[in-house]
């Protein structure tokens, strides 16, 4: 299936609008670049297989294997450690575009998820473990693809805020 839009969606909304035309019972997505080595696909695949609700590959496990920029990494490990602090989060890391997903459990917080661009995958997530849902968090090799739409000034901002944003959401629930 291949769906088009003229318009800039965001990363979110346009990983919305894919899964909810999907038909599979397994869904998932990586990033374009291919950083994470396609090597652990069936891995991605197999923990859902094996009972996982969500999955997803991490950058920052001990056993990883990464090549990154230094100022990328650091504001990696800010983000991920405010997540961790601030949500309650017991992933390591948020953001690796390599993720897996049964379609029940992924449909039961779609319409949840209210941001549309970075911030996406990291509130789907800690939507999922705040809800019980069962999540793997496994170790990857990952090179730095290059080219990026990420700006670095632009998006630690704006993903800070949804950070606050999303505990602000969660005192009152």
């Amino acid at each position: 299936m291949h769906l088009h839009s003229d318009e800039r969606q965001g990363r979110g909304r346009a990983l919305n609008r894919a899964f909810k035309s999907s038909k599979g019972e397994i869904l998932g997505y990586i990033d374009v670049d291919l950083a994470t080595d396609m090597k652990h696909l069936s891995e991605l695949i197999q923990h859902i297989r094996d009972g996982y609700d969500f999955a997803t590959g991490s950058r920052m496990l001990p056993e990883s294997n990464v090549k990154r920029p230094f100022k990328r990494g650091f504001a990696s490990k800010g983000f991920n450690f405010l997540t961790r602090f601030m949500l309650g989060s017991k992933l390591y890391d948020h953001q690796c575009g390599f993720k897996s997903f049964r379609r029940e459990p992924l449909f039961k917080l779609l319409d949840d998820v209210r941001d549309t661009h970075w911030f996406w995958d990291t509130e789907l997530f800690v939507r999922a473990q705040r809800a019980g849902f069962k999540v793997r968090e496994f170790p990857v090799d990952w090179k730095h693809g290059g080219a990026t739409k990420v700006n670095l000034m632009r998006d630690v901002f704006g993903m800070g805020s949804q950070i606050f944003r999303l505990w602000y959401e969660f005192l009152w629930d």
